[in-house]
């Protein structure tokens, strides 16, 4: 898995919706109908969860860094990419929550399979170490908020 993974905090998001969401993308990845059935029901309540996951991983791998000596015309495009797909995510998810969220978690596994580990047969473990490292920095998150209340 990348080194370089970007540490981000879900401040809109519980530590239980973080952990929703990634449970639902492992169920989903790993084919497991019924638990997938099962989470369904918590998570299309909540359609925007996918949908900032996705976010939160696609988005520091395309945007523009701030690195402006090394940005070149493939930067611009892999920005752009990232944009596109992101609101056809989310366009996707507020049209039709149900049958969009197994589709979208795919597209989330399949992302981090391809760009966070070198082997995509790691790519199960990679969305498990991702989610546990998530729902701790929701933890944080939350806690720091709880503190300056």
């Amino acid at each position: 898995m990348s080194e370089n993974m970007p540490t981000y905090y879900y401040p809109q998001l519980t530590p239980a919706q973080v952990q929703l969401a990634f449970d639902y993308v492992l169920a989903v990845d790993a084919d497991d109908t019924a638990t997938v059935d099962q989470l369904t029901v918590d998570l299309l309540p909540h359609a925007g969860l996918l949908v900032a996951i996705a976010q939160e991983l696609v988005f520091p791998v395309t945007a523009l860094g701030d690195d402006i000596e090394d940005v070149c015309a493939d930067s611009f495009a892999l920005n752009e990419l990232g944009v596109v797909f992101l609101m056809a995510i989310r366009t996707w998810a507020s049209d039709c929550p149900a049958s969009a969220a197994p589709a979208i978690a795919r597209c989330i596994a399949h992302f981090v399979c391809q760009v966070f580990v070198t082997d995509p047969q790691e790519g199960h473990r990679a969305l498990e170490v991702i989610r546990d490292g998530r729902v701790e920095q929701a933890r944080a998150a939350h806690s720091a908020v709880g503190e300056h209340r």
